[in-house]
């Protein structure tokens, strides 16, 4: 088995998970959806009383998947407020004054709902301590589109303690699998790749990026997905967190 001196984790449903059951059902065309909606909707619908949700629900899902495959264009990481301007141009609404202020309170209404749903199993902070206890350079490398919150997170669940550099994908401009932001995590930590082991559980965003600087990866493959033929292939396997044990304790 391979020395490491350093490991660097996902943080999303890697060290914390989403568990979107916490958010209120949306039953919508036969079709019933989890999100965050209700919560926007509420701030929005104080500056446009007359919009009912059945018209503002379709821009709302359309704006988050064209956003997403923005991203995804070039992986480029842009602020979630971009997502609700785009809602906002999608409906044929008009910028005014009072723009500005609804935009950042929807974007706030999005992640409170969204960090309403997140858990910090114990299992997963007791590796974090062993790993940390161990001696482990130890740092985050998130996606995420709103560092605010993925900060509020970290310091709620009292994680920042087991974690000596983070580094958040909007802050970077890019996200994983870019290779900037596995170099912005070695810069702070003053690291080869060599020495690291990422961990994390989108094999494309974490494992392929985290191969292509010349780190090795964990592939925290929870959901039992076939791990034939990729390429390249991860240099580990685990179905939950604690198993790093086997790997660096």
């Amino acid at each position: 088995m391979k020395n490491y001196s350093t490991v660097f984790f996902d943080l999303f449903d890697t060290i914390i998970n989403f568990n979107f059951k916490k958010l209120p059902a949306v039953d919508m065309n036969g079709i019933r959806s989890r999100t965050t909606s209700k919560e926007v909707y509420a701030v929005f619908s104080r500056y446009y009383p007359k919009i009912r949700f059945t018209a503002f629900y379709p821009p709302f899902i359309e704006s988050y998947h064209r956003f997403q495959e923005k991203k995804l264009e070039e992986f480029r990481e842009y602020p979630n407020r971009d997502r609700f301007q785009l809602m906002l141009n999608i409906m044929n609404i008009e910028p005014t004054g009072k723009s500005t202020r609804m935009i950042e309170e929807m974007v706030t209404a999005h992640m409170d709902g969204l960090a309403s749903c997140v858990v910090f199993p114990e299992e997963n902070k007791k590796i974090l301590e062993r790993i940390k206890t161990a001696g482990y350079i130890t740092a985050i490398v998130s996606n995420f589109d709103y560092a605010p919150t993925a900060y509020a997170l970290i310091h709620r669940h009292g994680i920042r303690k087991y974690f000596d550099d983070i580094v958040i994908s909007e802050e970077v401009g890019w996200r994983k699998p870019k290779p900037a932001i596995f170099h912005r995590a070695l810069e702070l930590t003053k690291k080869d790749p060599g020495e690291v082991l990422f961990v994390g559980d989108n094999y494309g965003a974490d494992v392929a990026g985290a191969k292509s600087v010349g780190i090795d990866a964990v592939w925290l493959n929870t959901k039992n997905r076939t791990s034939d033929d990729l390429t390249p292939p991860p240099d580990y396997i685990i179905s939950a967190l604690p198993q790093l044990d086997d790997i660096l304790l």
